[in-house]
């Protein structure tokens, strides 16, 4: 009678196995990261173009008139008009219908709240608050803490994208008079600064940007998005560098695109900086970014 032993694994080969089964984890989980962020992407793109059909929407009901980049009235010498100010796609200011302020100071910075993107121009043709949320954006906070009586609003912002500050407006840049006559060694070429109110007036629709994720030092994305036209390689706003070396845009057109950061440049420099700085290795970056801001009267698609 013969005795069958058993033969249970050697130590090699449970090493082996274990070494293959972390390989194969690992693998999952580069897999799974790499779907979630394009995932987060392609939503991120359905935002922008959302923000790009109501921005559309928009100035189909209103006599070809566009939404308004600002998001609070202008307290220059010229004021913002009424007309404006209901045009303001987002309402970060004054006070709600029920008699509340729509932007709290919190810990010293100032945060909008739910009701500011409500009471919006956008918001009828947009229809969702988690719209103005990039999933990319990690410095936002939970939607519903941002209202009135919370005691614990947070210090993070509700909002992650800004509007071309070309477009939409009846003079200039963000229809702030300080560029007309306090900065004119920003502005000084008047012939860059051209109405923009309505479709009519934007020469290049489908190539001029509408929306754009934004980087703020300040928190809230204040008013519209820009770059410096007569200053080169200057950034007075920055875009997200949430997206692995691109950003996302909408067109007037309502039709979507991104735009590639070509370098890590202009991250270092927003990183210690800011606002309103010459980015010297970012000229390609500039370059993309000025020809669609309002190409045929700032930059062209040929530049």
């Amino acid at each position: 009678m013969s005795i069958k032993t058993r033969r249970g694994f050697t130590l090699i080969e449970l090493l082996v196995v274990i070494a293959i089964l972390a390989i194969l984890v690992g693998l999952v989980v580069v897999v799974a990261s790499a779907m979630m962020k394009q995932a987060k992407s392609a939503k991120d793109m359905g935002n922008h173009r959302t923000i790009g059909s109501a921005t559309w929407s928009f100035a189909a009901d209103n006599k070809g008139t566009l939404l308004h980049p600002r998001t609070e009235p202008t307290s220059s010498d010229t004021p913002s008009t009424q007309e404006q100010i209901n045009r303001f796609w987002v309402a970060a200011h004054g006070l709600d219908s029920n008699g509340n302020a729509r932007v709290e100071t919190v810990e010293g910075k100032e945060v909008e709240l739910l009701t500011a993107l409500t009471d919006g121009a956008a918001y009828q043709y947009i229809g969702d608050v988690t719209v103005y949320q990039s999933p990319l954006d990690e410095t936002i906070g939970q939607i519903d803490q941002f209202v009135t009586g919370n005691t614990n609003i947070p210090t993070s912002r509700i909002r992650s994208y800004s509007l071309n500050a070309f477009v939409g407006v009846d003079w200039g840049a963000d229809d702030w008079t300080y560029y007309e006559t306090a900065a004119p060694y920003w502005f000084g070429n008047r012939g860059y600064w051209k109405a923009a109110s309505t479709i009519s007036q934007v020469p290049q629709p489908s190539n001029t940007m509408c929306s754009i994720g934004e980087q703020d030092k300040d928190g809230r994305n204040l008013n519209g998005w820009l770059v410096n036209p007569t200053t080169a390689n200057n950034f007075v706003d920055f875009p997200a560098f949430w997206n692995d070396g691109k950003v996302n845009v909408s067109y007037i057109d309502g039709s979507t695109g991104s735009i590639k950061l070509e370098s890590d440049a202009l991250e270092e420099v927003w990183e210690s900086s800011g606002h309103n700085v010459t980015v010297s290795g970012a000229s390609m970056e500039y370059k993309q970014f000025k020809k669609i801001m309002l190409p045929g009267v700032i930059g062209s698609i040929l530049d």
